[in-house]
C-alpha cells in the first residue's frame, strides 16, 4: 500500500510540474517593449541594445533614426524591411504584413537562417515604425526547431509596441 501511495505521489508531483508555465514577464529597452514568458533574461551584447534570452529562445531588438535613415533614401517601412534584409544577405527572403482590422499596417516580418558558430539558427524578423524611428527585432531559436517556434513568435510580436 505505501508502494502505490508512493507512485500516486510521485505522479501527482509530475504532472503538477509539467502544468507549470513560465509567467509573463514585460522587457523594455531601445524604445521597444515586448511580453515575453519569466524564462528569458536580459544579456548586454554588441549587437543589440536589447538582447534577451531563453533556454530555447532569443529576442534582439534595436531602433534606427527615420531622419539619418532618409538620407538613404529610406522612408518606409516596406524600404526598411528590404534594407535590412539586403544589408544582411536575405534578400530573397519572403515580406509578409501584418495590419490592423483598418488595414494599417502594424509591422513587416521574414524568416531566415544564418549559421552562427557552426549552429544553424532560423529567425523571425519583425519591423515596425515609430515616431521618428524605425525598428528592427528578430525572434531566433535553432533552424530545427523554427516550424514549431512560429506560432509562439507570433504571440509574443502581438504584444510588441514601440515609440
Amino acid at each position: 500500500m505505501k508502494k502505490i501511495t508512493f507512485l500516486l505521489f510521485v505522479f501527482l508531483f509530475a504532472f503538477t510540474l509539467s502544468a507549470c508555465k513560465a509567467e509573463a514577464k514585460e522587457f523594455s529597452g531601445a524604445g521597444i517593449n515586448v511580453t515575453l514568458d519569466e524564462s528569458f533574461v536580459e544579456k548586454q551584447v554588441i549587437q543589440a541594445p536589447l538582447y534577451l534570452e531563453s533556454l530555447d529562445y532569443i529576442f534582439m531588438g534595436l531602433r534606427e533614426s527615420s531622419t539619418e535613415l532618409a538620407a538613404y533614401g529610406i522612408t518606409t517601412l516596406d524600404d526598411y524591411v528590404n534594407a535590412v534584409l539586403a544589408n544582411n544577405g536575405h534578400s530573397s527572403s519572403t515580406v509578409e504584413t501584418i495590419t490592423d482590422d483598418d488595414d494599417n499596417v502594424l509591422y513587416h516580418y521574414a524568416y531566415y537562417t544564418a549559421t552562427v558558430e557552426d549552429m544553424e539558427y532560423g529567425y523571425m524578423l519583425i519591423t515596425m515604425q515609430g515616431e521618428s524611428h524605425f525598428y528592427t527585432m528578430n525572434f531566433g531559436c535553432l533552424e530545427s526547431n523554427l516550424d514549431d517556434s512560429k506560432d509562439q513568435f507570433f504571440t509574443w510580436a502581438e504584444s510588441i509596441t514601440v515609440e
